[in-house]
């Protein structure tokens, strides 16, 4: 019996050690790093980050953190772990590592600077290592925009497309995904917030369009609207005169088509539903493949060839970062530093 409890009193001593060291002494349910980045993710995730950045999360922890750190205590990884850790994340496939960009690796540091700073304010560990690692400096590759050779081309192309000479729910799509790029080329407006935009956006009166949403697509759901723009900043783009009579009369040949809809629609839809960004994206692309174009011209973009233009007709740096819906006029110096 005296073994018995012994023994038990050891195993109990084991436990307890085993439970501190994972749990800093019952505060949280494990201290693994990859526990913890759950945590961190759902938290985030409740105090309104987007779901495309909570999906970003989800990938990095899942497939990076998991395959290169998934036993470690948080508390346990040093500034020299997380320099080996980016390292495999840059380095080729063929040795070993994964292959990432610069600037994908530079996403998932910032991603785990900024969750060690909440570990730290939890009191889950002391210090944050990453402070102290030698992040990758980020690739600086110029906006691809169109110049005005090619911008004729395409806009022309754009046009023809928009007003088909037999109207049909099948020509309407390829004419809904022409007057997104045709409008997009016109007011530097991002995918999603095209997609987000409801014809009562459209002010007739002071020829502006509102910007006040972002729309989401995630897997198993409908594409919808969130009330929040990338950038988080709600603005209103101007147009001129002669784009709202094409505006009008798009959305006229829409009612003829599908049935008059409500003004709460979107301005692009085939049925009054928000349209998927990707789809809207991927409808531009097979466009640019006919007209012989560059493939390095994305839906994206069309939103880089407006700012181009802009500066080069005399726009001064702060009111094209506020039609940009951009952060500050830093960013936009970053971005477009070579025009």
């Amino acid at each position: 019996i005296e073994q018995l409890h012994a023994a038990f009193e050891q195993a109990q001593l084991l436990a307890e050690t085993w439970a501190s060291n994972l749990t800093v002494n019952g505060k949280v349910k494990s201290t693994r790093l990859i526990d913890l980045l759950h945590d961190y993710i759902a938290t985030k995730q409740q105090n309104g980050a987007s779901p495309n950045s909570v999906k970003s999360y989800r990938l990095f922890t899942d497939n990076y953190v998991r395959k290169y750190l998934d036993r470690f205590i948080v508390k346990d990884l040093s500034v020299m772990d997380f320099n080996r850790f980016e390292q495999k994340l840059l380095a080729p496939k063929e040795e070993g590592g994964q292959g990432l960009s610069r600037n994908s690796v530079l996403a998932v540091h910032h991603f785990l600077r900024g969750a060690y700073n909440y570990f730290v304010d939890a009191g889950l560990c002391d210090a944050n290592p990453l402070i102290y690692v030698a992040k990758p400096h980020p690739d600086r590759a110029e906006a691809f925009s169109l110049d005005e050779w090619d911008f004729a081309k395409i806009d022309t192309a754009l046009a023809e497309e928009i007003f088909p000479e037999i109207e049909s729910k099948e020509t309407l799509k390829c004419a809904m995904y022409a007057f997104a790029a045709w409008f997009v080329l016109r007011t530097g407006l991002r995918c999603g917030e095209m997609c987000a935009v409801r014809r009562r956006d459209i002010n007739r009166m002071q020829e502006y369009v509102h910007v006040s949403g972002n729309v989401i697509e995630e897997r198993g759901k409908k594409p919808y609207r969130r009330e929040v723009t990338k950038g988080k900043k709600h603005r209103n783009v101007t147009f001129a005169n002669s784009d709202l009579i094409i505006i009008d009369a798009f959305i006229a040949m829409q009612d003829r088509i599908i049935g008059k809809i409500s003004a709460d629609s979107p301005l692009i839809t085939l049925d009054g539903s928000f349209e998927r960004p990707s789809d809207v994206s991927s409808a531009f692309s097979s466009l640019r493949d006919r007209l012989g174009l560059s493939k390095k011209l994305t839906f994206h973009g069309l939103r880089h060839t407006h700012a181009t233009w802009c500066l080069m007709n005399g726009v001064d740096l702060k009111t094209l970062s506020e039609r940009l819906g951009h952060a500050d006029e830093a960013m936009t110096l970053r971005i477009y530093a070579h025009v």
